[in-house]
């Protein structure tokens, strides 16, 4: 199947998980297009790399990308 980029509706359901944690806008680097399972993963900048998933749908991948922020938001600082 083609690979269709994300829109407004799947950028808006990503910065409600980031707003929700306090995580500047700026501070986030969205791939345009959907790949695999999904992925997040922090830069050498600090900023955060997100590929949403193709192989699922997006709703229902949104608390793992809420998981995944919050363990790499702080690098050596456990979570409780």
């Amino acid at each position: 199947p083609a690979m269709i980029p994300i829109g407004m509706q799947e950028m808006n359901a990503v910065f409600e998980v980031t707003d929700a944690l306090e995580i500047s806008r700026e501070a986030i680097q969205v791939e345009l297009l959907p790949a695999g399972a999904g992925s997040v993963e922090r830069l050498a900048n600090g900023r955060f790399r997100i590929v949403l998933p193709a192989e699922r749908a997006l709703a229902d991948w949104l608390p793992e990308l809420r998981r995944r922020l919050e363990s790499l938001e702080s690098p050596g600082d456990p979570r409780p």
